[in-house]
Order: C-alpha cells, then structure tokens, then sequence
C-alpha cells in the first residue's frame, strides 16, 4: 500500500512538472498587432477638444482595431507637434519608428502626415511671401522648400518600405494629402497656398513635370515614381475646399489646425483611402 502511495505521488510530481516547464524551444508569445502613427501635430490631435479621443489618429484605431480592417491591438502614436520633414528625420521620430518596426511587432498600418509645416515657414514673420507671395523671391523660397521636402518624403519612405519588408505579414502605408485651411475664406492668401499644395496647375496631377508639382502632388504622385509597394493615399485637400472656416480654427487667429468635425473628415479619408 505504502508503494503504491509513493508511486502515484511521484506520478502526481512528474506531471506538475510537465505542465510547469518552459515553452518548446522556438515557441513565441503571440505578436501584437501595431498601428504605428507618424506626422505632425494633426497626427498628435491638436485642435481637437479631446486630441486622445477626437484626434483622427485615436479614430483610426478604433477602425482598424476591427478584424475586418486590420486587427490592430496596439496604438503607437509617435507623431511630434511642430514637426517639418527634415525634424522628422534628423529629430529621432523616423529613427523611433524604425527601431519600433524591428522589435518582436506585427506593424499593420502605418500613417503619415508630415509637409504642412514646411509650407507653414513660408507665411512665417519676416519671410518674403508675406511682402509679395507672386515676386520671384517668395518663389524661389517655395521651389526651394518644395524640393526639400520631395528630397526628404522619398528618403521618408524609403527608409519605412525598407523596414516594414522585413516585419511579418502584410502592412498598409496610408499618407496624407494636406488641406488649405483658408479655403473659403476670401483670405489673399488663399490661392498662394493653393498653389504650394497643388502647383501650377492647381490640381494633382502626376503627368506633368515633378518642377510643376506642389506638396500634394509630391505626397501623391512619389510613391508611384519610386515604387514602393503597400503605400497608398488619403486626399484630404478636396474635402476641405471651401470648407476652411468649418473644418478649421482658421477663424480663431489664422488656426490651420482641424476643428473636432476636421478631424473626422480627415479620419474618413484615410478609411476610405485603406479599404
């Protein structure tokens, strides 16, 4: 009796044992499944009454977090308040990204937003368009600025294709055209701003010649001429014309940043843009 005592209790511990030991060599904790936002401060909400809420980054990932669009668990907003394209490479968010890309993820979705503030510059105290937005020198300051900012969104891009092909599964690449917050407000800086975002031709268009592209444009049509897979676009501008007074706080001090209504207008565009 004493035996069989003894046996079934050294049984009970070899059984303990196999139900407590490690993980099989290999195995993994399941992966999350990442948003991964990146901009300015339109990805970081500003404007918006509640930006952790009515942002249209915490938008999207309320949409995404369905199966049906991505499956996402995790929100990684690493979006900077005041950022131009060149902060965002040389100012750490794009380094940020990247190492957040390489760790043990799954990046579903990214989102960019970024170019708004290299164009703000040009309407900034003391810059030449403010004297004479149509005089050569103001010109020259735009084709400067738009040359830049094609420079560094390729190397932008570039650069999150390259990490994300090494990140299991599919991901999506969803960028942003920008709006002109003065649309319809009669502002004599209206059609100035019209034709940073949209060029010479004041539409986007990726047929012509990249010295007539404005901001959007560059933002559309480079990822085509570059090809770099999974990236698509959300054209925020035409949702916004005539709308500027609404959708903005233009009427708040110049304010370009969206109103609550703003942002689910630009959250809409990049639900569209990704299904």
């Amino acid at each position: 009796m004493e035996r069989r005592r003894i046996s079934w209790f050294v049984m009970g511990l070899l059984a303990l044992a196999l139900l407590l030991q490690p993980a099989a060599a290999g195995a993994q904790a399941p992966q999350r499944g990442v948003y991964l936002a990146l901009g300015d401060s339109l990805a970081y909400g500003v404007g918006a009454t509640d930006p952790a809420r009515l942002g249209y980054v915490p938008r999207l990932f309320e949409f995404f977090h369905g199966t049906a669009h991505a499956g996402v668990d995790t929100l990684v907003n690493k979006s900077v308040s005041g950022e131009t394209s060149t902060s965002l490479i040389n100012g750490g968010q794009l380094a940020a990204a990247i190492a957040e890309i390489n760790m043990a993820t799954d990046i579903r979705v990214v989102t960019l937003d970024i170019g708004g503030n290299d164009l703000l510059a040009l309407l900034a105290p003391g810059s030449p368009c403010l004297q004479d937005p149509n005089g050569p020198t103001c010109q020259q300051a735009l084709a400067t600025a738009l040359a830049t900012f094609a420079s560094n969104y390729a190397s932008i891009l570039t650069q999150l294709t390259a990490a994300l092909a090494n990140d299991p599964g599919d991901e999506k690449i969803i960028i942003m055209t920008y709006y002109n917050h003065l649309s319809g407000t009669g502002s004599p800086f209206e059609p100035v701003l019209d034709a940073a975002l949209l060029g010479t031709d004041r539409t986007i268009n990726c047929a012509t010649a990249p010295t007539t592209w404005g901001i959007d444009d560059i933002i559309t049509c480079l990822p085509r001429q570059l090809a770099l897979p999974g990236v698509t676009v959300a054209d925020v501008y035409p949702r916004f014309v005539g709308k500027g007074r609404t959708l903005t706080h233009v009427s708040e001090g110049g304010d370009f940043h969206p109103t609550n209504a703003g942002y689910a207008m630009i959250a809409n565009a990049f639900m569209d843009a990704s299904r």
